[in-house]
């Protein structure tokens, strides 16, 4: 029988299980996005989005990919189960399919809004993780068994490295494209701070 939903459980598991890989992963970004500065002469990305607010923008969908793929539950005979707390446990094949990809469409559509390709795209992917695995936590906060931190943070974990991986991977299809098409520009000096 699962408990309540509590604030205090839900808070120490999002801080905890998200909020610190979230912290780790930005220095990451931050980190990609000095070196991309360093190196370009302007913004590599095709949006007008800064890194934060990339990052804002894909942990809103992140959340709502999970809140709206695993709140409810279809079972084999088409019967409905949700949405509501505690979230169901299990889901028809079609759906947890559909949740993925949605998920990863969110941190692809999030990365090309972004003015920063690799930066940009470790923005989104750290946002979308966050996004999804806090929404996973508030089912996980009515769990009396004291486990579903673990899934919580496989949850982060498990997003967080998937999607690093294809934003890695579109960052430097994206950069040999333009140096193909446009050459590799080199900056000669940095001026303010345009993330």
């Amino acid at each position: 029988m699962a408990d309540e939903f509590t604030w205090s459980q839900f808070s120490s598991i999002v801080l905890i299980f998200v909020g610190v890989p979230t912290v780790i992963g930005g220095c990451a970004a931050w980190s990609a996005l000095w070196s991309e500065r360093a190196r370009f002469a302007g913004q590599t990305g095709s949006g007008r989005v800064g890194v934060w607010g990339t990052g804002s923008i894909a942990f809103v969908g992140g959340f709502v990919a999970c809140a709206g793929w695993l709140s409810w539950s279809a079972d084999y005979r088409g019967e409905v189960r949700g949405p509501g707390l505690p979230a169901p446990n299990q889901f028809p094949t079609w759906q947890v399919v559909a949740c993925g990809a949605t998920v990863v469409g969110v941190c692809f559509g999030a990365a090309r809004l972004s003015r920063w390709v690799r930066a940009g795209g470790l923005a989104a992917a750290l946002g979308t993780a966050g996004g999804f695995t806090t929404a996973f936590a508030v089912s996980a906060s009515t769990d009396s068994t004291g486990q579903a931190g673990v899934g919580v943070l496989l949850s982060q974990v498990g997003w967080l490295a998937a999607l690093v991986v294809l934003m890695l991977v579109r960052a430097k299809i994206l950069t040999r494209n333009s140096r193909t098409h446009h050459g590799p520009t080199r900056r000669t000096g940095t001026s303010g701070c345009d993330a």
